[in-house]
C-alpha cells in the first residue's frame, strides 16, 4: 500500500473516531437535556394538580379533572395521580389511562420524596406532597412523542452528517496527502536521473528547510561525498596505472635493448643494475599502496599502545641517514619534561613511524641542502612535531591537494617519487585522532606541524 493512500486512510479514521465521539456526546447530551425538560413539565403540572386539589377547598376531583381537561399544553396520554397517606388513590385525572402502581413504588416515593423513573412506555414523576401533617403522594405520568421524535430526528441527522464528513474528510485527506508527499515524489524523480554516469547531478532543494529540506540536503552532501570518491578512484586508478608503466616500459625498453644484439659483460651488469633499480621502485610503490589500502580498510583493528615519540624520532633519523649519506635530520626536544610518560602518545609504533618517516623523508628530498630540522614539545594535553625544510615550498593552491594519492606538484615533478607518502602519512595521523597543518612558501620552504594527544598524567 503506497504511502498516500496510508495517510489518506490513518487521517480519515482519526478524524472519524473524533467527529464520531462528538456525535455521541451529542446525543447523549441532547437526550439528557430534552428527558430533563420533559419532567420538570410533568413534575410542574403534577404539583399544579395536587395544590388545587389538596389546598384549594373550592376545587374537588370531578372540577380538577374539567381543568386538567380545559389546559392546551396537555401532554401526550398525560395523567396524575394523587393517594392519600393510606395509600388509597385519591385523584386520577385520566380515567382511560389503565394504570396501577405498585405500593413498592409508593413506599420508594415515601423514602426518596422525589423519584423519576420509567414504566413501560411512560415516563413517571412521583414526590410527596405535606398537606395539613398529612403526606400525599402525587405522581405524574405521559408518553414524550415529542422527545422521543427529537431524538430520531436528531440521531438521523447525525449519521447522515456523519457519512459527509467522511467522505469529505476522505476526499480532503487524499488532496492534501498528494500534496504532502509532492517534494517526496521530486526527490524520487530527481533519483531516477542518478547514476555512475550522472554523479554530478544533485537534488533539487526543498523552498522550506523542513524535515523533507534537510533530507534534501542531506542527500545532496552524500552525493558530493559520493563523486568525489568516485573521481578520487579514477584518478587513483589512473595514476596507479601511470606509476606501474613508467617503470614497467623502462625495464621492457631496456631489455628488449639489451637483447637486440650480444654486448659487452659490464654492459649488462649495467642493465641489471638499472633494471634492479627500477624493480626496487616497483616494490616501495606497491608496499606503499598496500599500506595505505591496509590503513583504510583495518584502521580499527591495530594494536595500540604507549609510544613514545622522541624514540620514534631517533628512529627515523638514524633510518633515513643510513638510507641516504646525503640526508641530514636534526632532532631537538623542546621543554624536556621530568616525567617521560609526557612524551608518549596512545598508537601503534609501526604505523606512527611510517608516518613521521614519510614527512621527514620528503623534507629531505625536497630541500636543495637535504636538511631537515625536527621539533618535539609538549603543548598542555598535545604532542606537537615540527619538521621544516628549507626546500622548493609549494604554492597555496597546491596545499589543499598534497595529501590526495598520487599528487604532485609541479615543482616536485622533476623530483623522484610517486605522490603516495603523504596520504599514507594523513590517514595514519588521522586514524590516532591527530591532525596535519602545513605551512609553505614556494622558493622558501615548508613547515609541516603534526599534532597528536598525549598521554595524560
Amino acid at each position: 500500500m503506497q504511502i498516500r493512500t496510508r495517510l489518506t486512510l490513518r487521517f480519515t479514521i482519526l478524524v472519524s473516531a473524533i467527529v464520531l465521539v462528538s456525535f455521541l456526546v451529542i446525543y447523549a447530551l441532547a437526550h439528557q437535556f430534552i428527558q430533563q425538560e420533559f419532567y420538570s413539565r410533568l413534575n410542574d403540572k403534577a404539583v399544579t394538580s395536587a395544590i388545587l386539589l389538596l389546598k384549594v377547598q373550592e376545587v374537588d376531583s370531578a372540577l380538577l379533572k374539567v381543568i386538567d381537561r380545559a389546559k392546551r399544553d396537555m401532554l401526550n396520554q398525560q395523567f396524575v395521580k394523587i393517594y392519600n397517606p393510606e395509600g388509597e388513590l385519591l385523584y386520577n385525572s385520566a380515567d382511560s389511562v389503565l394504570f396501577t402502581l405498585s405500593p413498592g413504588y409508593l413506599t420508594q416515593i415515601k423514602t426518596n420524596k422525589l423519584l423519576q423513573f420509567k414504566l413501560n412506555e411512560y415516563e413517571m414523576v412521583g414526590f410527596k406532597f405535606r398537606d395539613q401533617s398529612r403526606d400525599y403522594v402525587v405522581v405524574g405520568g405521559a408518553v414524550d412523542t415529542g422527545g422521543r421524535q427529537q431524538l430520531r430526528n436528531l440521531k438521523r441527522l447525525l449519521m447522515v452528517l456523519f457519512v459527509v464528513m467522511i467522505l469529505i474528510v476522505g476526499y480532503a485527506g487524499w488532496v492534501f496527502s498528494a500534496r504532502a508527499l509532492r517534494p517526496i515524489n521530486k526527490v524520487i524523480s530527481d533519483a531516477k536521473n542518478l547514476s555512475p554516469h550522472t554523479l554530478g547531478l544533485r537534488l533539487t532543494p526543498a523552498a522550506q528547510q523542513d524535515e523533507i529540506g534537510k533530507l534534501i540536503s542531506i542527500i545532496n552532501e552524500q552525493l558530493a561525498r559520493i563523486e568525489a570518491a568516485f573521481n578520487l578512484q579514477k584518478m587513483f586508478v589512473a595514476n596507479v596505472s601511470h606509476e606501474l608503466n613508467n617503470p614497467l616500459t623502462k625495464i621492457t625498453s631496456q631489455l628488449e635493448v639489451t637483447l637486440f644484439k650480444p654486448r659487452p659483460l659490464d654492459e649488462y651488469q649495467k642493465t641489471i643494475e638499472s633494471v634492479l633499480e627500477d624493480i626496487r621502485e616497483l616494490n616501495q610503490l606497491s608496499a606503499s599502496l598496500l599500506e595505505l589500502a591496509r590503513i583504510a580498510q583495518n584502521e580499527n583493528t591495530f594494536v595500540r599502545q604507549q609510544v613514545r615519540l622522541d624514540e620514534i624520532l631517533w628512529d627515523v633519523r638514524d633510518s633515513l641517514q643510513a638510507m641516504d649519506a646525503r640526508y641530514v635530520v636534526g632532532v631537538e626536544i623542546r621543554d624536556m619534561p621530568d616525567d617521560d610518560r609526557q612524551l608518549c602518545v596512545i598508537g601503534n609504533p609501526y604505523l606512527i613511524k611510517v608516518a613521521l618517516r614519510n614527512m621527514v623523508e620528503n623534507a629531505c628530498k625536497f630541500s636543495a641542502n637535504h636538511r631537515a630540522h625536527v621539533t618535539l614539545q609538549r603543548t598542555h594535553d598535545q604532542l606537537t612535531v615540527s619538521i621544516a625544510d628549507k626546500g622548493i615550498g609549494m604554492k597555496p593552491s597546491d596545499i589543499a591537494h598534497i595529501f590526495q594519492p598520487f599528487f604532485r606538484t609541479d615543482a616536485s615533478s622533476k623530483i623522484k617519487g610517486h605522490g603516495v607518502g603523504l596520504s599514507l602519512s594523513h590517514r595514519i595521523i588521522a586514524i590516532h585522532h591527530g591532525q596535519i597543518h602545513v605551512d609553505s612558501a614556494l622558493g622558501v620552504g615548508t613547515l609541516v606541524t603534526v599534532s597528536l594527544p598525549g598521554v595524560s598524567g
